[in-house]
């Protein structure tokens, strides 16, 4: 009833003004009143907006719609300020109210505010006390922002550009998502942001003299890495630009300087690229350290942006981070944000308890710590490197059709503790054929009431499944239900069941 209300108030004003200046009609004659102009064009709800035009001195009353709102008169300028409130939105009209009952009125559109968007990021990586700038749109009418849970300062905005300072207080050599709150929305970072120093020297390649990169060699097919600073191939600001020599990854291989690390501890490499259209659907990469060598599995790229991190234990006191890019011939890749961080360092870490969830150690079809229940002639190894996506050896399967478990391999139960959340997870992707990619799910089982995620669709690209799962025993188990669509094949690898950190 509130609003109805509110209407017939504001008739009655508009009433009343009519009846009191047609009282004095015979000693005042009111000056004709026009509205030049209305400023901006674009008008958001909570808008200052100002009206120009002639005879202003005339206006007692100012509506929108059936709603009066209070106006400031600065010789012939109104300012308005338009309600926050949803019901701005749209088609309305604008009334002025002068005496005499006389009025003139202006349709005005009144549009939503567009909801923020973050599409790049200076770095991936920075400590407290540092400056990360985020590139996106409709940045500006900005509230707050937020690394991780903290609030942190805000060095300048703009609508396209926004630098903060990362805040005190937040846990080292671990991730955190970066928040932008407007006054349209709210807008989370992709990817991993890391509260920690890249060990990386010039890891987002700003520092470059023409196609040389400081800080970065070209160890093989030199020729084909060049800068680009071109809207649509640079990530932020200047990027590499990698065109694929082909036979080997190697034979294209983009190498930093080498960065002090610490034998037995864990660091993570990652980078944000993006393929061009042209050979290999994309192609593949991988990562790699020197000296005394190790290696990522190989990773699809796509033509859309996307960060792809790699984990390996340092095994040297000095490592140089290697990217392998020369697989799939002229192949194009733009590459930015390479960065390095001692995740080993972090405190309490989360960890994955799954036994052999890369399905690395067995002996021919079968896979250590997992058993299959159902459809066994139909859940084999491979080693093919378009079918693993990590290390050397990955699970096949090809669904029988009709119900989940039909086709359906467990995992050994590993301790959990009753009532503590669980993210279980598994990289997956569909082979050419039947169900357009079809339809899987995650389950439990262990000394405890069986859960079911719910129905996940596969693709032909990797793609993540994530299951956060609230354990209900003290032994838990990952069960893979692949059956439903009969003849599907999926090639699944680094299944995990990730356990919160422990104080």
């Amino acid at each position: 009833m509130l609003k109805p209300m509110k209407i017939v108030y504001s008739f009655l004003a508009l009433i009343a003004v009519v009846f009191i200046t047609s009282c004095s009609s015979d000693d005042y004659e009111v000056q004709e009143v026009v509205i030049n102009s209305i400023e901006p064009e674009t008008i958001y709800p909570g808008d200052q907006v100002n009206l120009q035009g002639e005879n202003f001195n005339e206006v007692l009353f100012v509506f929108l719609d059936n709603d009066q709102i209070p106006f400031q008169l600065d010789g012939n300028v109104i300012t308005i300020s338009i309600p926050e409130s949803g019901g701005s939105i749209g088609e309305k009209v604008l009334t002025l109210v002068m005496p005499e009952g006389y009025t003139v009125t202006r349709n005005v559109t009144i549009v939503a505010r567009p909801t923020p968007m973050i599409s790049g990021l200076s770095s991936n990586a920075a400590a407290p006390g540092e400056d990360v700038t985020i590139k996106g749109t409709s940045l500006d009418n900005l509230q707050a922002a937020y690394i991780g849970e903290i609030e942190a300062s805000v060095v300048s905005s703009s609508a396209t550009e926004l630098v903060l300072t990362v805040p005190s207080g937040l846990q080292e050599n671990i991730a955190a998502q970066i928040r932008v709150v407007t006054t349209g929305g709210e807008a989370t970072s992709s990817g991993e942001f890391y509260i920690a120093d890249n060990l990386l020297l010039n890891g987002n390649l700003e520092a470059a003299d023409g196609d040389e990169f400081s800080n970065w060699g070209k160890w093989n097919g030199g020729e084909g890495m060049t800068a680009t600073t071109a809207e649509g191939e640079a990530y932020y600001g200047t990027s590499l630009r990698a065109v694929a020599v082909g036979g080997d990854a190697w034979r294209t291989q983009f190498v930093s300087d080498p960065v002090p690390t610490q034998i037995g501890v864990e660091y993570t490499l990652s980078i944000w690229i993006k393929a061009g259209p042209g050979p290999g659907n994309g192609g593949n990469i991988r990562f790699s350290t020197n000296p005394d060598a190790l290696y990522s599995g190989n990773y699809d790229i796509t033509t859309e942006w996307q960060q792809i991190q790699w984990t390996f234990t340092a095994n040297a006191e000095q490592t140089r981070a290697v990217l392998d890019l020369g697989a799939v011939e002229n192949a194009t890749y733009y590459v930015d944000n390479i960065t390095l961080v001692a995740t080993g360092l972090g405190g309490p870490q989360p960890t994955d308890i799954l036994l052999n969830g890369g399905f690395e150690e067995g002996d021919g079809d079968d896979f250590t710590n997992w058993s299959k229940l159902n459809g066994a002639d139909l859940l084999t190894a491979t080693t093919n490197t378009d079918e693993v996506r990590s290390g050397s050896r990955a699970l096949v399967a090809e669904a029988a059709g009709g119900n989940p478990w039909n086709t359906q391999i467990a995992s050994d139960p590993v301790p959990t503790q009753d009532g503590v959340e669980y993210t279980a997870s598994l990289w997956i992707k569909a082979g050419n054929g039947v169900g357009n990619g079809g339809i899987i799910r995650m389950s439990t089982n262990g000394n405890g009431e069986a859960q079911y995620q719910g129905n996940v669709t596969v693709t032909n690209e990797w793609q993540k499944v994530e299951w956060q799962l609230t354990a209900n025993s003290s032994e838990t188990g990952i069960v893979l239900d692949l059956g439903t669509t009969e003849g599907a094949v999926y090639f699944i690898d680094d299944v995990s069941l990730i356990e919160p950190p422990q104080e």
